[in-house]
């Protein structure tokens, strides 16, 4: 057998040895290699896109989106049809799910750098190997929090594809406090995976608490009234623009979620000096001492754990902001412009 037959059949091996749904990719994939050739790929008319479609908008992603857009010099646009993406130097996917269906269709994508942005998983398998596939073809995956970035790995994602950032704050917006006015707070809109349960168990628990729960949706929750009814227990919605005051109210700010990639609002209270107790989850194992900055308690804990270390929490006196200040969305925004142009 020749070498050009062996080479043939090597090939030919490979391909039918490989799961079907590859071909989807490995077809756009060589159409954008003619066009390439062929000089036919289309100008970019944009640095960056970002592809958030118009059903996630609201999200925390969109929100995410923003701050890298108000800080990043080049031209950008946000891409809110999957199925219509313009072209542009480099694109950023807010969320994982969004690369799959755009590397599949879109072959002016395989040309330039494709971040895509993790939080959290949506399910344990992450839908299975073609999003790892997939997630393999990305120029770099940004992972929110180190917790999710070993994750990926173990699941197949190549570990020089992922990178950890912490996402930011805005020191100057979330200002130091003095604690001392014996207030806990909840900040997040309801999930089912923000732990609603644990947050009535908690609130029973410590009648001598003064608990506040800012967030929207609530009143979907089937115990909301459960919860609301708790004679130490108040719950507020309020535009962003009063989240800073909301923190500089508490002594201690907990996030009991069964999964985060954040949360946000927990990197915000630490920034404001309201000290922490979080579940392990998210990047709250990234930015929590436990027992010097905060408290950390296992996602499955009983709930009578959790309220001692609120109890614990209220005698602690350390300068929470000073371990975080840094932790700006400048600092993030640097992280994931070094894959744009």
């Amino acid at each position: 057998m020749s070498l050009r037959h062996r080479t043939v059949e090597v090939i030919r091996r490979r391909v039918l040895g490989r799961p079907a749904y590859e071909a989807e990719y490995w077809k756009c994939w060589f159409r954008y290699q003619r066009l390439s050739l062929e000089g036919r790929l289309s100008r970019p008319e944009f640095d960056v896109a970002f592809v958030l479609p118009s059903f996630a908008r609201g999200w925390i992603l969109e929100a995410i989106c923003h701050e890298i857009r108000r800080r990043y010099a080049g031209t950008s646009v946000f891409v809110d049809d999957l199925d219509v993406i313009p072209p542009a130097r480099a694109y950023f996917f807010a969320h994982y799910g969004f690369l799959a269906p755009v590397l599949r269709s879109t072959p002016h994508v395989w040309a330039v750098p494709r971040v895509a942005f993790f939080t959290h998983p949506r399910n344990p398998d992450l839908g299975g190997p073609e999003t790892i596939f997939a997630l393999n073809r990305a120029t770099k995956i940004v992972s929110m929090c180190s917790l999710f970035t070993t994750y990926l790995v173990g699941l197949g994602v190549r570990r020089q594809v992922v990178t950890t950032s912490l996402v930011g704050a805005d020191p100057r917006l979330f200002q130091a406090h003095v604690r001392g006015q014996g207030r806990v707070g909840f900040c997040t809109a309801y999930y089912e995976r923000k732990n609603p349960g644990r947050i009535i168990d908690i609130v029973r628990l410590m009648p001598h608490r003064k608990f506040t729960l800012l967030g929207r949706n609530w009143r979907e929750y089937p115990r909301f009234g459960e919860l609301d009814s708790l004679p130490n227990f108040q719950y507020h919605e309020a535009p962003y623009a009063d989240y800073p005051a909301f923190y500089s109210g508490l002594d201690v700010f907990v996030s009991p979620a069964q999964v985060e990639g954040g949360p946000i609002p927990l990197l915000e209270a630490m920034m404001s000096n309201a000290l922490p107790v979080a579940s392990r989850t998210g990047f709250a194992p990234d930015i929590i001492r436990h027992g010097d900055n905060g408290f950390l308690f296992d996602v499955d804990a009983p709930s009578e754990q959790i309220a001692e270390l609120i109890d614990k929490a209220f005698n602690s006196k350390t300068d929470v902001r000073a371990t975080v200040v840094h932790l700006t969305w400048e600092r993030f925004v640097g992280d994931v412009a070094r894959y744009f142009p």
